[in-house]
């Protein structure tokens, strides 16, 4: 009983030492591995704020891109990034600040080049579809945008950007109702550009012919925003499009006041006296419209000289 008692305790005694021996193998290595994941961690952070401090520190964009460049070289052949999808991101962050810096250029070709580097680097990140329909938005070429938005939107749901710039294009098309989805998707993130997506609502209601909805969005911009012009010359036109001519004449008022060469207010402030009957104002309207427009840029020249053409007549009679 003695004797398998201590043959027991032995046995424990072994394993004892057979664990610490284990713990002393395996805890090198892990602590060798913490400390690399560290050391990453750090260097992420360093090019980081080496790319965030670039654009404020140089004035020239030539500068800025060699800087940008130069980073993005000390990132690839960096062997503290030992994580390749932290690697990635970070590779993807520097072709993006070097995207937008050729974005600001009008060097669109380049910066379709970096919009497919980025792609390349990771397919699933929606980052670079994002850019590449960005550039062919801005080259006019809308199908191809929307088809890269499309894929942004798969890979990530929630890209406000992607929804409104896709919206832009469907308004654009007149396609009205998608337009509004899409503007009513990246509202419900409240990005920065929030009352641009309130005013485009408007515009579109306006065209609808759905007034009260127009005047409600538009409301919501000049609540943010109590100096916006397009709210308010929008506004003007949806009270004048319900009749209600005070209000309409103090929005236009408004919309003038705060930008004394705005074309449209003019115009509609001119359709407004219209209906007033106020025929003297409104072809004092129209003249500055054609002042503002002398060469028909916005083809709106051509609108106000039929206008004061076939308004004259009214106002000998008055």
């Amino acid at each position: 009983m003695i004797k398998a008692d201590f043959a027991r305790q032995s046995l424990k005694t072994v394993i004892y030492y057979i664990v610490i021996f284990l713990l002393f193998l395996v805890v090198p290595t892990s602590c060798g591995l913490f400390d690399k994941e560290i050391k990453q961690d750090q260097h992420i952070a360093e090019y980081r704020r080496q790319m965030s401090r670039v654009p404020d520190s140089l004035d020239n964009i030539k500068d800025r891109l060699d800087a940008f460049h130069t980073i993005l070289e000390n990132i690839d052949t960096d062997k503290a990034l030992i994580t390749p999808r932290k690697k990635n991101i970070l590779l993807i962050e520097a072709n993006n600040f070097i995207y937008k810096e050729y974005v600001k250029k009008e060097n669109y070709t380049k910066a379709l080049k970096y919009s497919d580097i980025i792609i390349g680097i990771d397919s699933t990140s929606p980052k670079g579809y994002f850019n590449r329909g960005w550039i062919y938005q801005i080259e006019e070429k809308d199908s191809l945008a929307i088809l890269d938005y499309d894929k942004a939107l798969k890979l990530n749901a929630d890209y406000t950007d992607a929804y409104y710039n896709r919206g832009v294009i469907y308004q654009k098309q007149d396609l009205l109702d998608l337009a509004l989805e899409d503007y009513n998707r990246a509202s419900k993130y409240n990005p920065s550009y929030i009352t641009d997506i309130y005013n485009r609502r408007g515009d579109i209601y306006l065209t609808k012919e759905i007034f009260d909805k127009a005047i409600e969005n538009y409301n919501k911009t000049i609540v943010l925003d109590t100096v916006n012009i397009v709210a308010y010359r929008g506004r003007a036109e949806a009270y004048s499009m319900q009749k209600d001519l005070d209000k309409a004449l103090i929005d236009c008022n408004k919309a003038i006041s705060l930008d004394s060469a705005n074309i449209l207010a003019y115009v509609t402030r001119a359709s407004v006296y219209t209906l007033q009957k106020e025929y003297d104002n409104a072809i004092d309207d129209y003249k500055i419209v054609m002042h503002l427009d002398p060469y028909n840029e916005l083809n709106i020249n051509k609108v106000a000289k039929k206008a004061i053409k076939d308004l004259r007549p009214f106002l000998k009679k008055k």
